[in-house]
């Protein structure tokens, strides 16, 4: 009798053992949820889409301002100082607002840059050109709180530097700007 009591209760305690309780999954996946949300709470994925943007429209700048350098070395002229490229005067200095899109088919021909840059118009108008016959400066305003804050966005959009005290990461009144 002991022998048949003992077979009978070894398979009930070797079923019950096995897989988890519900409230072992319960516990395990509040745990999972807490830590997803405080990663997404520190990553803050927002922020990083408005870096990637202001990357790209400050690599954009670069490249335009470096197309430019090359093109004057040529031709000794910016392309929009011997007949423009419809440009208008800046009021408060003796400098060009060259409009950006009509400068890129003289630097397209002429093989400083690639066609395919005149098809980012999203990026193309977030940047400000300000140029002379002999000298450029693009500029944009960053989106991403790290970007304001960095030390070299202290321009107007003009080129012109400004108070520094009114930057940061808050700030909308101070630009990024190349030369």
């Amino acid at each position: 009798m002991i022998k048949n009591l003992s077979k009978l209760l070894r398979p009930i305690a070797i079923t019950s053992q096995k897989g988890f309780t519900l409230i072992e999954l319960l516990v395990v996946i509040g745990i999972l949820g807490v830590l997803a949300a405080a990663l997404v709470a520190t990553i803050d994925p927002f922020e990083q889409l408005k870096k990637a943007n202001d990357a790209n429209v400050k690599n954009t700048a670069v490249e335009f301002i470096n197309a430019n350098i090359r093109y004057y070395t040529t031709h000794s002229h910016m392309p929009w100082a011997p007949n423009g490229c419809n440009q208008g005067a800046n009021p408060t200095s003796s400098a060009l607002y060259p409009n950006l899109t009509d400068c890129l088919s003289s630097l397209v021909v002429d093989g400083e840059i690639k066609a395919a840059f005149t098809t980012v118009t999203g990026v193309l108008s977030a940047i400000t050109i300000n140029g002379t016959d002999t000298d450029i400066t693009a500029c944009f305003q960053p989106l991403s709180k790290a970007q304001r804050n960095d030390g070299n966005t202290k321009f107007d959009k003009n080129g012109r530097p400004i108070d520094t005290t009114l930057c940061g990461p808050a700030s909308t009144a101070c630009y990024w700007c190349s030369q």
